[in-house]
């Protein structure tokens, strides 16, 4: 039987500013995690809207080059691998170099986001409560280094709503 006092969890409370760049970097997550988003969805539009034009061509793919799009097609030998491909007017590939151009900046910026929000909670850990040399705990990463972070802290963590307090990451007892 477990005692009741084990059920105490602890807490860490954020500084004014801490909290501060807490809800920044959430802030900077979501519009990264929204431009990604919004990137994937125009990206996926074009394709669709080139596949419906092009409905003899299957699974349309483009070129690294913007200039072809293709499709692997039937073939009454299987050994013999035929595939059509059409020639992208200027105004496409200006078109689809852009949507590349704008997915691959989103991805790069959503995983940025994501980079920092993920130190800033270890390096928060580090701050308020160290790490650890021995015993329980998990390694996170803090700048490019392997950090031992102590029990129950290494599961992550979780705010409230005006990034005030931070609480383990735990499971419901």
């Amino acid at each position: 039987m477990q005692c009741v006092a084990q059920n105490l969890a602890p807490v860490i409370r954020l500084t004014t500013d801490e909290a501060t760049r807490a809800r920044q970097l959430v802030h900077d997550l979501k519009d990264a995690n929204d431009r990604c988003a919004k990137a994937k969805a125009a990206w996926e539009k074009f394709r669709q809207n080139y596949q419906a034009a092009h409905p003899d061509v299957p699974d349309l793919r483009f070129t690294a080059d913007f200039r072809l799009a293709f499709g692997l097609l039937n073939s009454s030998a299987p050994e013999v691998r035929q595939v059509a491909t059409i020639e992208l007017v200027p105004e496409e590939r200006r078109e689809l170099e852009t949507l590349h151009r704008e997915l691959i900046d989103s991805e790069q910026s959503q995983k940025e986001a994501e980079k920092n929000w993920r130190d800033y909670k270890t390096q928060l850990i580090v701050d308020h409560v160290g790490i650890s040399t021995t015993g329980p705990g998990g390694y996170l990463m803090l700048a490019g280094k392997q950090v031992l972070i102590p029990s129950p802290w290494a599961s992550g963590l979780a705010f409230t709503s005006d990034f005030r307090l931070a609480f383990p990451q735990l499971t419901p007892p």
